[in-house]
């Protein structure tokens, strides 16, 4: 049987407030694992406020009533890029990670960045597997892990994937949308 791969998106500075729910929806462990230290609700506010939604690569999966479940940043450099990602604790397991770093290298490839890394604590054993499964090399010293990639330049196919990534959200976006419509008109003038 054939698994379907979570649906990544794009995030606009519209969905800020979704990702801020994300990031403070995670325990004090994954969100220390995430940012590679224990960080208060303030200091997340204060980075999801700088992020770069133009600039710089967004991504994430939704759950069925559009909650961000699972989170990607690609901060471009001036020759690399930095990764960093999150999934919410129910839906580990199911791919989201997968899908978003492969979501994550496509935009990078196609924006010609050289390479890629990330850094994570060397107990978390989640991101040094995600990350060596996709091909980087992991160097750990001490506490702290360090993964690179590098970037093939962008193919014909790699833009495809993207574009058809981005196609493929757009329509489901708008479904989601029109559920939220339908049900608020059933609420309103149902039974």
């Amino acid at each position: 049987m054939t698994t379907i791969p979570p649906l990544t998106l794009r995030l606009t500075r519209e969905d800020r407030d979704a990702l801020l729910s994300h990031f403070l929806s995670l325990d004090a462990e994954n969100r220390r694992l995430r940012f590679g230290n224990s960080i208060a609700d303030s200091v997340v506010h204060e980075y999801v406020h700088r992020l770069d939604f133009v600039h710089d690569g967004l991504f994430a999966v939704r759950d069925g009533e559009g909650r961000i479940v699972a989170a990607a940043h690609v901060a471009i450099g001036e020759k690399y890029a930095e990764l960093g990602l999150s999934v919410s604790e129910g839906f580990r397991a199911r791919g989201c990670g997968g899908a978003l770093f492969a979501r994550a290298v496509d935009f990078l490839r196609n924006r010609n960045v050289g390479g890629v890394f990330v850094h994570c604590l060397a107990e978390n054993a989640a991101m040094r597997h995600l990350a060596s499964r996709h091909g980087m090399r992991i160097c750990s010293q001490g506490t702290e892990s360090e993964g690179y990639l590098t970037l093939p330049g962008a193919t014909a196919e790699s833009r495809f994937r993207e574009w058809l990534q981005d196609q493929q959200a757009a329509a489901v976006e708008i479904l989601r949308r029109n559920r939220q419509v339908a049900r608020m008109m059933w609420r309103l003038y149902g039974a």
